[in-house]
């Protein structure tokens, strides 16, 4: 890979840091566009199409899930977008029919069972808190080791998410049962954890908690309770437990954090008191159900 290949990619990531993409994009974009110039010994103004149907099948024959080869064309795609902008191309080769078709599995909450048989086997106090967060707020892995204590709102309730996924800020409510075992993670929280997490690594308390470590954690607890589930089951889960609880749609979505440009415009119609009124009564019979 030349210099300017080498800039241009540096450039690249720089232009998407300004734009407040997450950390984990920053490196994946990266690493595929890295990849993919390690194999094209073609100048970037002479990259074609043919370039890129090449790599697609390399990396297909190679075995690669059809997700990874999705995002790696997409990271491509966004690159070249941008050269295009800065007049360094002339035009995009990666095309509409390089897309790869993958289906859309459904997703999968746990049930009653399930969650009790998980939960019996968490016992950690930060554990259970963060677990219990994703289980009754909804909240995505990278959402909950980013969380800080400025974010916590003890009077309403309420934690803010600040730029997830989408960058669209929003405000979710927390269970009675979350806030008890918040409130008990944080009496044992070390002093030199770093900045205001609310988490932390357990082995190395200085270093920030990540978002691999969190999803070994729940290999390991899922593992040991005998089921199948990940930290993305307690998002599907807290989803089909209010939509069961006749929650209406609008404000699940709004809960989620789950909004293109179109629909957060129908979205901002919800009031945030409706979506806390909303979550309070169908998390009241939530609990009454399922105590962990």
């Amino acid at each position: 890979m030349d210099d300017i290949i080498r800039q241009a990619i540096h450039d690249f990531r720089a232009y998407l840091q300004r734009r407040h993409y997450a950390a984990h994009t920053l490196v994946n974009y990266t690493l595929d566009l890295q990849l993919f110039f390690a194999t094209c010994p073609q100048p970037l103004a002479q990259v074609s199409f043919r370039d890129i149907e090449r790599f697609i099948d390399q990396q297909y024959h190679q075995g690669l899930a059809p997700t990874t080869l999705h995002r790696r064309l997409h990271a491509l795609k966004h690159f070249f977008d941008y050269l295009l902008e800065q007049r360094r191309v002339t035009g995009n080769p990666v095309k509409p029919s390089h897309m790869v078709r993958r289906g859309r599995p459904l997703p999968k909450a746990l049930s009653l069972d399930q969650v009790r048989q998980l939960f019996a086997q968490i016992h950690h106090p930060m554990d259970k808190a963060l677990f219990l967060l994703m289980l009754r707020c909804g909240l995505r892995v990278s959402e909950v080791v980013h969380l800080t204590l400025d974010d916590i709102d003890w009077t309403q309730q309420a934690i803010r998410i600040d730029q997830g996924k989408g960058r669209k800020d929003r405000r979710v409510y927390v269970s009675p049962d979350a806030v008890t075992n918040l409130q008990a993670c944080l009496t044992s929280r070390p002093a030199h954890v770093p900045g205001t997490a609310v988490f932390w690594n357990q082995k190395r308390p200085h270093r920030p908690l990540l978002s691999t470590a969190v999803q070994k954690k729940m290999e390991r607890y899922a593992q040991a309770a005998g089921i199948t589930a990940s930290c993305h089951s307690l998002r599907h889960t807290f989803a089909s437990n209010l939509l069961e609880q006749g929650t209406e749609i609008v404000t699940i979505k709004e809960l989620l954090g789950h909004a293109s440009i179109a629909s957060s415009e129908r979205y901002a119609r919800v009031s945030n008191q409706k979506v806390k009124q909303e979550y309070l009564r169908s998390m009241q019979k939530i609990l009454h159900q399922s105590k962990v």
